[in-house]
């Protein structure tokens, strides 16, 4: 996992480096390269779609969960989760990656973009990522329980309360791209560094066991809250207009109306920050 993660960061880092560059260094860079190609590739993308899809891994930061319904009212403290990316084992890439059935099962992105000219973008863009509430950790509890007030520590032990959004964290948003040139690759190369920023709305399909109340999920996709986002990355063509993709984003996402049980009215509210690493093909058209 570790070999897969340094070479999804690489190019990420390579293009943190480029965007943080002098711009006197980005002028000469430019101006040490043809003109007349620069010009040629940018007028050949302007004013054309982008559809690109991809993978990810994620991380998120501790946070509070608050849960409330009508024989509960609590609140869990400095709860840690992580992600659930399918391993990416030979196996896995034939029979779930690239298989068409399959594909959405993986942490995955989906991006369908628009060049408005040689430097800006605009993208709807989907990050599906997943986020699984550690099991056996302790954690504080404070709130009341069926009747019963609730105070210390608790263990989240499976029975007690598992609490994923696993089909998945899906963050639907709306992204502004800036973009620069660079020439690492050859005069001749079709290469660019980006940043960018977007907001957007939390869809997830959580998947809740309330042991201790003897509930199960709610299997709805639900718009529980808003994300916020930056990042930025590189993108590198690779044949004609099939392009390779890599960025790293860092966001903020808020839901303060999560869907815990199918009786209906039991919900959760929390909010985290989340760092995300991707790599994706695409194509314009």
């Amino acid at each position: 996992m570790k070999k897969q993660v340094l070479a999804l960061l690489c190019p990420a880092v390579l293009a943190v480096s480029a965007l943080l560059a002098s711009n006197t260094a980005l002028a000469q860079s430019v101006a040490a390269a043809p003109s007349k190609t620069a010009a040629q590739m940018d007028a050949e993308q302007a004013k054309r779609w982008s559809l690109y899809w991809g993978w990810n891994r994620s991380t998120y930061t501790s946070g509070d969960i608050h849960f409330k319904g009508v024989d509960h009212d609590f609140t869990l403290k400095n709860v840690a989760a992580a992600d659930m990316q399918t391993d990416a084992t030979m196996a896995n890439v034939a029979a779930i990656y690239l298989r068409p059935s399959e594909i959405t099962i993986p942490q995955t992105n989906l991006r369908l973009a628009y060049q408005l000219n040689s430097d800006t973008a605009i993208a709807l863009n989907l990050d599906h990522m997943k986020y699984v509430m550690n099991q056996n950790q302790t954690v504080d509890i404070t709130g009341q329980i069926k009747g019963v007030a609730q105070s210390g520590r608790q263990v989240l032990s499976e029975d007690w309360l598992a609490f994923e959004h696993t089909d998945g964290l899906n963050i639907v948003s709306l992204e502004v791209e800036k973009q620069n040139r660079v020439y690492w690759f050859g005069e001749r190369s079709n290469a660019k560094v980006f940043a960018l920023a977007g907001i957007g709305v939390v869809m997830p399909k959580s998947n809740v066991t309330m042991g201790m109340i003897g509930q199960k999920r709610n299997d709805e996709f639900h718009i529980a809250g808003y994300s916020v986002s930056v990042g930025m990355g590189l993108e590198l063509d690779i044949y004609k207009d099939v392009f390779c993709r890599t960025a790293y984003k860092m966001g903020y996402v808020d839901m303060p109306d999560v869907l815990t049980s199918s009786r209906g009215g039991d919900k959760a509210s929390h909010n985290f920050s989340y760092s995300e690493l991707l790599i994706a093909v695409g194509m314009r058209f």
